[in-house]
């Protein structure tokens, strides 16, 4: 587990000197536009990235562009060891004022020793690929609250579970609202996701045979600007999974709730944290707990750098 976290800290470093010199770049080039250092006062906060896990309906102003890279960790079963790692880089483009269009990559890391119901592992790769459309239709600056809607369709290699091989195919449908309740310093944001999935093992001998699934998710948060450009808040998470497509027959839930972090470091460049522990949940598969240590996991964490240009 040493050498694993040490590969992931490394490739997350090297990420995010990257980003940090591309960000510096991306600041001189702003010092040239004129009222550049105005126009964050004029154009009020963007609250895309303010939260955690949740997020805000902004989508940048047209021919933004961003360059991010997320680190997501989902820790603890019962059971001895299990520790998965998901890694994402991302660039996003702003079409419009009221759209984004991003693409991006990502790569996984199992190791899961001793936990029921699960066979032991250790190791991960190349772990798929992603491609989102978000739409903002209302802004919260002009209208009583920010509205939005995001489709990202995904495809995967590993079972985010059980770090199996295999194919998955999956949708993510997100429908965010936020509202700034006081100005410039107090945010609100409220998060629904759908995800229709569709998976193959590869060891199948059968390769016709698709197993569909789906998930939902919703999501509260507040966060407050503490200090010029750093935002503490928190927030609550519901999480379940069903069989079928269609949210058919729920196998379990988790709800989850922690502290988020969003710090705007420079013009260019900022990070973001947030930390989550499931605090009760339910499913048939585990036993003698309180949490749905089948579907999801006791702890999940992320940590997210990226540079605007």
């Amino acid at each position: 587990m040493q050498a694993l976290t040490k590969k992931w800290l490394a490739l997350f470093l090297a990420g995010t000197t990257i980003l940090a010199t591309t960000g510096a770049w991306a600041d001189d080039d702003d010092d040239d536009k004129p009222g550049a250092a105005g126009a964050a006062e004029v154009e009020g906060i963007e609250t895309e990235n303010i939260f955690g896990y949740t997020l805000g309906t902004d989508t940048g102003e047209k021919g933004d562009k961003e360059l991010t890279f997320t680190l997501d960790g989902r820790l603890g079963k019962g059971g001895q060891r299990y520790n998965a790692l998901a890694g994402e880089a991302e660039f996003e483009y702003a079409v419009t004022d009221d759209l984004k269009v991003s693409l991006g990559a990502a790569l996984n890391s199992f190791d899961i020793s001793r936990v029921p119901g699960l066979d032991d592992t250790n190791g991960g790769g190349i772990g798929g690929a992603f491609f989102e459309v978000k739409y903002r239709f209302l802004d919260y600056r002009t209208a009583p609250f920010g509205l939005s809607l995001s489709i990202e369709p995904e495809w995967a290699r590993y079972d985010e579970v059980s770090g199996e091989s295999g194919t998955a195919y999956g949708i993510e449908f997100r429908l965010a609202a936020d509202k700034e309740l006081i100005k410039d310093v107090l945010f609100g944001a409220v998060n629904i996701v759908y995800e229709p999935e569709w998976e193959r093992d590869e060891n199948d001998l059968d390769q016709r045979i698709w197993a569909s699934g789906s998930g939902l998710e919703v999501s509260a948060a507040l966060t407050a600007q503490v200090v010029k450009d750093v935002f503490l808040g928190g927030e609550i998470r519901y999480l379940a999974s069903y069989d079928g497509n269609f949210l058919n027959s729920r196998e379990g839930w988790g709800l989850f709730m922690g502290p988020t972090l969003y710090a705007q470091l420079t013009e260019a460049w900022y990070v973001k944290a947030a930390w989550s522990i499931q605090l009760t949940g339910d499913s048939p598969d585990s036993w003698n707990s309180a949490l749905d240590l089948a579907d999801f996991e006791r702890q999940q964490a992320r940590l997210q750098v990226g540079v605007q240009f």
